[in-house]
This record gives structure tokens, sequence and C-alpha cells, in this order.
């Protein structure tokens, strides 16, 4: 997940709270503009608001009402929608171009899934191992912007929960372990080249991580194409922002995640 999508549901995902604010101010100063839009007054009859007017000023009305409650409280409580850029948890969730990929492999459609994810669960209940979750990643973990020269930036990332506070997970080349066993992940799109483990910072060469209080192991279910704790290490709980509950677009992929 990357916030430089550009897309336009990607734009109104991330719309910042004073843009939310600053247009429902401007949208309230037109209502009031098209409020004073008057017929003409005729003997007997006095000016009213004109009929176009009264109706777009209706609508602005219903707008403004409707962004409120969207982004000023459904969406920083309950339930934002997010975009899939990427191929990191394929096959589980979509995110690739027709075409060849970095990596050699042919795709023959587009497919980009957007999700609802649910922020409010994680508020009265603790993740659980094998939830998608979407969080925002350290710094450490901007692998592309180090690359070009870039200050690092906290993006906001989306990967299955592997590992729970208290944990010890080991990556060695059969799978994953945790408490020293091995994890059975049915949701995986391949399993693990051994040539990518000598880049592993984290998890493997014999080195187990021990995970703290606050900390969570995540990881990508395309395991060969994904930047996650493997590279950047264990993720902080407090960086959790909700869990991935639904795909609601494309329609032909429209299903509840669990």
């Amino acid at each position: 997940m990357n916030p430089n999508e550009t897309g336009a549901a990607e734009l109104l995902a991330n719309l910042h709270i004073e843009t939310v604010v600053l247009i429902a101010v401007a949208l309230t100063v037109l209502r009031m503009i098209l409020l004073h839009i008057k017929t003409q007054a005729r003997r007997g009859v006095p000016a009213e608001v004109h009929p176009y007017a009264r109706a777009v000023a209706e609508i602005i009305e219903s707008l403004i009402v409707a962004g409120v409650l969207v982004f000023l409280i459904i969406r920083p409580f309950f339930v934002q929608a997010f975009f899939i850029p990427s191929e990191s948890m394929e096959p589980t969730l979509c995110g690739h171009d027709a075409g060849v990929n970095q990596r050699g492999i042919m795709h023959d459609d587009t497919c980009h899934d957007h999700i609802f994810v649910n922020k409010l669960v994680y508020r009265y209940s603790q993740p659980h191992r094998d939830d998608i979750i979407v969080f925002k990643a350290p710094k450490s973990a901007d692998a592309e912007d180090k690359i070009q020269g870039k200050p690092q930036v906290e993006n906001v990332l989306i990967k299955r929960l592997i590992g729970l506070p208290g944990d010890t997970v080991q990556i060695k080349p059969d799978g994953v372990y945790v408490n020293d066993q091995k994890l059975n992940e049915p949701y995986i799109k391949e399993a693990m080249d051994p040539s990518l483990e000598p880049n592993f910072k984290y998890g493997a060469d014999g080195k187990p991580v021990h995970l703290g209080p606050n900390q969570l192991w995540v990881m990508g279910d395309n395991r060969n194409d994904s930047n996650d704790s493997r590279y950047w290490g264990p993720l902080d709980r407090s960086r959790v922002i909700g869990k991935a509950s639904l795909i609601f677009w494309p329609l032909n992929r429209v299903r509840v995640l669990h």
C-alpha cells in the first residue's frame, strides 16, 4: 500500500481532515450564496428563493452532512477504504498490472483490490494471528525512497500478522516457525526462495527474534515479493490502524476477509 497512489478512490480515501473541513466551509458558503438568489418580485407576490437555486442548495446541504459523517466520524473511528497497489499480499489481495512485473512474472490482466478496514475492532480486542492488518510502517521500512536517496517516510502497509507479543519467530528454509512450531500457511502464494534468506536482517540465519510486550511480526502472503518484518524488524502495536475486513471492488472479487 502506497500513499503515492493517485486514483480517484485513493484521493477520497486519504483526504486530510483539514481538506475536508475546507471543502465543507466552501460548500456552506456556496449554499448561502444560492439561497440569496431570488425570483423577481411581482405585484402581490414577494421575491422567493429561485427554485433551481433552492434545489442545488439542498443537494449541497446533503453533501455537507454526508461528508462530515463519513470523513469526520466514520472514517477516523470506524471504517476506511484502502487500495492495494502491489503484489505483496497475493493471492489473498491482488495488486498487479497487466504485463511483466519486476520479477519477470507475466500477468494477463490488471487487478487492484479495494478493501474496507475495520478501525474499531482493535479498540476493544487484541489482534490475532493470521489477521490481515493495515498499519503505519516505520521509516526504516521505506526501502524505495532509501534506494532513490530520498528521505524515508512512514508509509501505510498491509500484511498478515504472524507473530504476537511474547512469541519467538524464526525463518527457516522450509518455512516460518513460531515458538519452535512450523506454521501451516495455506494462504501463501509460493514457498520462500532460499536465495532471498541472506537478505533478511531479522529472524533468519539461525537467529530467532523474540517479540517484546508490544511487538508484532508481519509478513506478506507473497513471500518472495514482500517488504516486511524480515527486512525491517518487529512492528510496534501502536502503529496498527485496523483489520482488513472486506474486498468491495472489483465486483468479481467481493468477499469477506478472514
